[in-house]
């Protein structure tokens, strides 16, 4: 079956003081005390060990998403559908497992060379999670921890290595004269990884955003508030997407890359659903800076 679950993401930062602001008093994952002799800064968003961690750097960007897999056998398969495609994963250390809080884990850049890991049996906590701002939580557990969108220099080629290779599958496309987006699955969540060709200014290999899904649309509304005050750069107002029905807005965070707080996305009936391409983003909201007239 391939993935399942964006498992976790480690973000390369210049500026570890300024993630730690916006995740205490705008996102709201747990922070978990540093580990003796380690820089690295864990981050909870559910009963998961952690989900993304911060990694002191001289340069902002993703360094590598977890992709999880539910078996050892399909563990197996994934890496030789990796080689089969020409794609070499390098086996991880006992250390580099134990870092990831995994059982076992496999490295691989995709076909533009952005880094990935695949792993399964991750390590979960005993007690619960517990948010530093005093928030509904978030929509992760068997779902992952929300998506990520990347932009492609061989766009229909990224689709179809994610497609064939990984497993995941085609929920809808957008296509506007600003972008052509493909949004993919490997669970009930709408996307877990959307792949964008080069648009909005960005370039192949490019984090385009990160997004968490809140449990409470008041959740959405506060973050926004507090990023207003904070005068932080807006990349696309509150609004509302017409594919998956997401209640979003997007900033910019510490890192250059947009960060997305949304509520309300779709779930996805494998039953039922019919793939759609759509010729706008949005059913309302969602504006860009030039709409705005900035």
């Amino acid at each position: 079956m391939g993935v399942s679950q964006l498992g976790y993401v480690r973000i390369g930062a210049t500026d570890i003081d300024a993630w730690l602001d916006i995740i205490e008093n705008i996102i709201g994952w747990e922070i978990l005390p540093r580990e003796t002799g380690s820089e690295i800064i864990r981050c909870r968003v559910d009963s998961m060990h952690h989900r993304v961690a911060l990694e002191p750097a001289d340069k902002d960007d993703v360094l590598f998403a977890g992709w999880q897999v539910e078996s050892e056998a399909e563990f197996d398969d994934v890496v030789a559908n990796l080689k089969t495609a020409g794609v070499q994963p390098v086996e991880a250390s006992a250390d580099e497992c134990a870092d990831r809080r995994v059982f076992r884990m496999a490295k691989f850049n995709d076909i533009e060379g952005y880094p990935n890991e695949l792993y399964y049996r991750p390590v979960h906590h005993h007690t619960a999670f517990n948010p530093s701002l005093p928030i509904s939580g978030f929509e992760a557990g068997h779902l992952g921890l929300g998506h990520v969108m990347r932009h492609c220099k061989d766009y229909p080629g990224m689709v179809a290595f994610y497609r064939d290779v990984l497993g995941f599958r085609i929920s809808d496309q957008i296509v506007t004269p600003a972008l052509d987006a493909t949004f993919m699955r490997c669970n009930a969540r709408h996307h877990s990884i959307a792949l964008v060709n080069e648009a909005l200014g960005h370039e192949g290999g490019d984090t385009n955003h990160i997004m968490v899904q809140v449990k409470d649309i008041d959740d959405v509304g506060r973050a926004y508030d507090e990023v207003l005050q904070r005068k932080l750069p807006i990349i696309m107002t509150l609004g509302r997407h017409c594919n998956d029905e997401t209640t979003s807005f997007y900033f910019v965070g510490p890192s250059g890359f947009g960060i997305e707080i949304g509520c309300g996305c779709l779930l996805v009936d494998e039953a039922t659903w019919t793939v759609k391409t759509y010729n706008e983003t949005r059913k309302w909201g969602h504006l860009f800076p030039h709409e705005r007239g900035e």
